[in-house]
């Protein structure tokens, strides 16, 4: 992966759902722009196009192998990147993100064995300034979106 080189920083969240990483990057972003930052929220995976085919395969409405929706993952960061976040941190935004790589990583090393092959479809991305990780109880986050979810997803699901 290649260090960011740009005016702007990049930080994203990570962790798993109902964790509260949208929560917490809501409150980072209200925070820089009470500080007047230029800062902006965005998300993976992302609402263009790509982004609604992963979304439909972690909601069950289709379905295809690990290595498809790996590959997909990877074609909606390369597009975001290039379409949203990188022409942000060009003009000094502090570009903010639920979700990156590591989501990626980490959820398709679920399914996908070769681990070599999940870092390199990811490895021309640029690195994040900084990364926090939300370390919560699965049980805990199962929890919360219970409350506010009519169904779980595809990654949802507390494994016994």
């Amino acid at each position: 992966m290649q260090k960011n080189s740009y005016l702007g920083n990049f930080i994203v969240f990570e962790g798993l759902d109902g964790s509260g990483k949208s929560t917490q990057a809501e409150l980072l972003l209200s925070y820089l722009k009470k500080k007047g930052k230029k800062a902006h929220l965005t998300s993976e995976p992302t609402r263009y196009l790509i982004g609604g085919l992963i979304k439909s395969f972690v909601t069950h409405d289709w379905k295809s192998t690990p290595e498809c929706l790996q590959l997909l993952f990877a074609a909606d960061r390369a597009h975001h990147l290039n379409k949203e976040i990188i022409p942000l941190l060009k003009k000094g935004v502090i570009v903010i993100s639920d979700r990156y790589f590591l989501s990626s990583l980490a959820f398709g090393a679920l399914e996908v064995k070769d681990g070599d092959w999940l870092f390199d479809i990811n490895k021309k991305f640029i690195l994040p300034d900084l990364t926090i990780i939300l370390k919560v109880k699965p049980k805990t986050c199962v929890q919360r979106m219970a409350k506010e979810k009519f169904s779980l997803t595809l990654f949802e699901k507390e494994k016994n």
